[in-house]
């Protein structure tokens, strides 16, 4: 094949390549935030899940039913256990990590199937599905880059 050739063909099929290439930026940035939501919400999640393990094992030593120094024993030595462990954490974690990523797929379902649709989707799917893509991107810079069209309290005239 010679470079004529090679050239030829990329200028026939540019708006293929062109619309395949929004839609593999709209899911790459798509799966960036939500990698990274996924990863806050690990840690919020695992988090709060242990201290709430901890508080209600706290809260299980300072009450006995009898009088007994080896239940308190016990129930102190459960204590430390679940103040140590991690493997609740890890459980925990990956909980969290696919809350987050896929409340973001959820929350970005527009551009996901748009991107979905112009990467995979043929000929005019697939161009259409580029077009809207641009459409939403140019909708969602003015309102939530630029600010236009939301009402806010804060900035209020008078």
């Amino acid at each position: 094949m010679s470079i004529r050739t090679a050239l030829t063909t990329v200028k026939s099929n540019f708006t293929k390549y062109l619309a395949r290439g929004a839609g593999v930026a709209a899911l790459g940035l798509i799966a960036y935030d939500s990698h990274i939501v996924g990863k806050l919400q690990s840690d919020v999640y695992s988090k709060s899940r242990d201290a709430n393990a901890v508080m209600r094992s706290f809260n299980n030593t300072q009450y006995l039913s009898s009088p007994s120094m080896t239940t308190s024993h016990l129930k102190k030595g459960i204590f430390h256990w679940e103040v140590n462990n991690n493997f609740r954490t890890f459980i925990n974690s990956a909980i969290g990590y696919f809350k987050g990523f896929g409340s973001m797929l959820v929350d970005n379902v527009i551009p996901l199937g748009l991107g979905l649709g112009a990467l995979l989707g043929k000929n005019k799917w697939s161009k259409g599905s580029a077009i809207g893509l641009a459409i939403y991107g140019a909708v969602k810079i003015c309102t939530d880059l630029l600010g236009f069209g939301h009402y806010s309290d804060l900035n209020k005239k008078f």
